[in-house]
């Protein structure tokens, strides 16, 4: 095939030479088809990383374009534009930890897919009035390490879209790196009790890495973000689970199939976030108002059945 397209090359660039064919009438070269590696991406899905390897990210889709980053194996990222043809490869702009760069998808030489779709982000209806920022994550539930913490990529996937919503806002937390406690970490904090012992849990630092300061300006944003993206998220202040707990913001992933029964009690039990309560349980059985927050309820929840049940 590359033979044969440079020779097609070389003749192109002897009738530009002789004035016969403009440089505005050559063809772009075909991205590779069936048979090579067809595509098997959109604009606007998800994807995850299945090379194997840490792939790299660049700021054109080229081989001559500098490398801005790279993509860890099995990490998740959302395609925000391509395809773009170039060297042999396609390529996709991809939307990394709230980064944009460009990945190939693969080998065309081999037949190696680094990239492989993991969902299709539905588009909000006509008639909805969920706010603006909602996006529906992907069901997918291979688990990483992130930060020394356990999350499934769903519940990774809405971290990295709280953040892009957080950053647009000044945020300065960067909450891959801020991560406390993560998920399928049975019986490893007892005033826990068990939320994290499934998947779609996870508590964030609001304090300063390397400082310890308290970030106060960060704690109202970065909570409205992380209920955007589709987390039942509050404040836990200093002491308030026990003598010496530290500040921070507790998440669960609404809609996650791998939470804990105490994490799923957090999300629509007696004290939880779709009841207007702060998702703590009371010796006196009576649940504590939310005060972290607008509650957020986006179109795809609905669809899972959730709703708004305060006083009821």
């Amino acid at each position: 095939m590359y033979r044969t397209f440079y020779v097609f090359l070389i003749a192109v660039c002897v009738l530009m030479s002789l004035g016969v064919v403009n440089a505005q009438d050559i063809p772009e070269p075909a991205c590779p088809t069936l048979g090579d590696l067809p595509t098997r991406l959109t604009s606007g899905m998800w994807a995850k990383t299945v090379a194997g390897f840490t792939i790299n990210r660049r700021a054109e889709p080229d081989l001559q374009s500098a490398r801005t980053g790279q993509i860890p194996n099995g990490d998740i990222v959302r395609v925000a534009d391509g395809p773009v043809c170039a060297d042999g490869y396609v390529w996709w702009q991809l939307n990394y930890d709230s980064m944009m760069g460009w990945t190939a998808e693969g080998d065309v030489k081999d037949g190696t897919y680094w990239l492989e779709a993991v969902g299709k982000i539905a588009e909000p209806a006509a008639d909805s009035s969920e706010p603006d920022g909602c996006l529906q994550p992907p069901e997918v539930y291979d688990r990483i390490v992130i930060s020394g913490s356990t999350l499934n990529l769903r519940t990774l996937a809405m971290l990295d879209h709280a953040q892009e919503l957080y950053r647009a806002e000044g945020g300065v937390i960067h909450l891959r790196d801020s991560i406390m406690q993560g998920s399928y970490n049975p019986g490893g904090v007892a005033a826990s009790f068990g939320t994290h012992d499934g998947g779609g849990a996870l508590d964030i630092s609001v304090r300063e890495i390397g400082t310890g300061k308290v970030l106060t300006d960060e704690i109202k944003p970065l909570l409205h973000a992380l209920r955007l993206a589709g987390f039942a998220a509050w404040l836990r202040d200093f002491d308030e689970l026990y003598k010496g707990s530290p500040i921070h913001i507790h998440a669960v992933a609404v809609g996650d199939a791998e939470l804990s029964g105490a994490a799923r009690g957090q999300i629509d039990g007696t004290f939880g976030y779709f009841r207007g309560f702060n998702g703590l349980p009371q010796d006196n059985g009576v649940p504590l108002p939310d005060t972290s927050g607008a509650m957020v309820i986006c179109d795809w929840m609905r669809a899972q059945g959730y709703k708004d049940l305060r006083g009821k």
